[in-house]
Parts: structure tokens; C-alpha cells; sequence
């Protein structure tokens, strides 16, 4: 009886275990960018969805809110007080929101997080908005194919500022952070 059971247990373990490992990859894997500037740690959280012959434009439409990235809302989080497209952000947890445009997108810091990032216009989140600013587009001489943030220009004498930046197709949008240290 004790080795009919214990038969019974291994194989389901050994089923278990396969269908754990036979699971595709994310089609836009989450990404995490935990960066220290000055004595500040910047965590973003987010999905990188790629272009795989789709026109940007598709998949981050002019003049619509985007959820800058794939899948939930694009987390951005500061541990103290930073500015930010210059102005100021207490520290904490916050979702990114972007308006692509040709000449400018517009930036939006909200104070939901966790939302399923189409749910942007169906929640009305303006109300939860905690600014918004514009900022350029930059034209990039090579193509990104999986969109990517990064801190970028990252001042290393005073190392108390830089750029996000945001990168896919032939774009690239950024934004100073500047931190007290």
C-alpha cells in the first residue's frame, strides 16, 4: 500500500514538475531597473513588449494614453524625494503613463499602481494624475526592437541627476531625474 502511494505521489510530482517547466516565456518579459543616483534608489517595473515587424504606431498610438510597456502598468518608484521632468515627487511608488506624439510625448506620473495597463481611460485615472509634462522626441539612428527604460546621462561628477530614457523602434524619449543628497 505505502509503495502504491508513494508510485502515486512521484508521478504526480514528476507531472507536476512538467508542465511547470513546459511553459512558454512571456511574450513581454518583465523587466526590473533598480538604480542608485546619489544616495536615491530608482526601481522600474516593467513589460517589454517588441516590435516583431508591427509599426510603432500600433502598438503605442499618437495621442492615446499608453501604458508605456506591456501587459500592467509600468511601476516607477523613488526611495526620497526626487524631481522629475522638474518637478518635485515625494518618494514612493507610482505607475508611468505616456502620450506618444510626433514632435512631444506627454508623461504622466499617477498615483495607482498594479492596474492592468489598458484600464488607463476605462478607470478615468486622470483624477489620480499627479502631473503630467512634455517632453522632445529624439530620432534614433538604429532601431530598438524590444522597448527598454534606462537611466541614462547619468552625471557622474555630481552624481545627483540623469535621464530616463525611453527606447523602441526609431524613438527615444527622455526625462531628467534629479535627487538631494
Amino acid at each position: 500500500m505505502k509503495r502504491t502511494l508513494t508510485l502515486f505521489l512521484m508521478l504526480g510530482l514528476f507531472a507536476f514538475t512538467q508542465n511547470a517547466f513546459a511553459q512558454k516565456p512571456a511574450a513581454s518579459p518583465l523587466a526590473t531597473v533598480k538604480q542608485m543616483i546619489g544616495t536615491t534608489t530608482m526601481t522600474l517595473i516593467y513589460s517589454r513588449p517588441s516590435l516583431e515587424g508591427r509599426s510603432l504606431s500600433t502598438l503605442a498610438p499618437k495621442g492615446d494614453v499608453w501604458r508605456t510597456g506591456a501587459n500592467t502598468s509600468t511601476q516607477i518608484s523613488f526611495d526620497k524625494d526626487v524631481m522629475l521632468g522638474g518637478k518635485a515627487l515625494k518618494a514612493g511608488d507610482y505607475s508611468l503613463w505616456t502620450i506618444p506624439g510626433d514632435n512631444e510625448w506627454t508623461i504622466i506620473i499617477n498615483s495607482v499602481t498594479g492596474n492592468w495597463g489598458t484600464e488607463y481611460g476605462k478607470k478615468n485615472m486622470k483624477e489620480t494624475d499627479v502631473f503630467r509634462f512634455n517632453v522632445p522626441v529624439s530620432k534614433l539612428s538604429e532601431s530598438v526592437e524590444t522597448f527598454v527604460i534606462n537611466l541614462t546621462d547619468f552625471d557622474k561628477n555630481s552624481m545627483d541627476k540623469g535621464n530616463i530614457e525611453l527606447a523602441w523602434g526609431n524613438l527615444s524619449v527622455k526625462f531628467p531625474v534629479k535627487v538631494n543628497n
